[in-house]
């Protein structure tokens, strides 16, 4: 057994003072030229990746409480006030949960591709929210 660990000590010695020689050269940095890193953020195509999806899943989640007030405000609008303060808030509260699953589902599943269709139209909840109670207050 002490011939094993001393075996296993000399190789991990030896092979570790090789890996942090090759990896620790600040001596001779002309040895390992890397290419310049040009990176232009206009050209990165977000809207057609996984961070897009994560984007809106989390977004989703975050503002799902946005579709209450959108859908009294909507119903309230095409109907009634008083309706709107009745079957609003329940579609108000469905919607509010189907947008949070959306987003639970777009976020867990953000590495999978189909980055472009989102779970729920419209993509996000605020900009319909913000529509609809512009419309009922001017």
């Amino acid at each position: 057994m002490k011939k094993l660990t001393l075996i296993l000590s000399v190789f991990v010695l030896i092979f570790g003072s090789l890996a942090v020689g090759y990896c620790y050269d600040v001596d001779n940095e002309t040895n390992y030229p890397s290419p310049p890193m040009v990176i232009d953020r206009d050209q990165i195509p977000y809207s057609n990746s996984a961070i897009n999806k994560l984007e809106r899943g989390v977004m989703n989640m975050a503002t799902c409480w946005a579709e209450l007030p959108a859908e009294v405000a909507k119903v309230s609008i095409e109907q009634d006030p008083a309706v709107g303060a009745t079957i609003g808030v329940v579609n108000g509260v469905i919607t509010s949960a189907i947008r949070g699953l959306a987003g639970i589902y777009d976020t867990v599943t953000f590495p999978i591709p189909s980055y472009t269709k989102p779970a729920m139209k419209p993509e996000y909840a605020l900009r319909t929210a913000d529509d609809k109670l512009r419309a009922l207050l001017w």
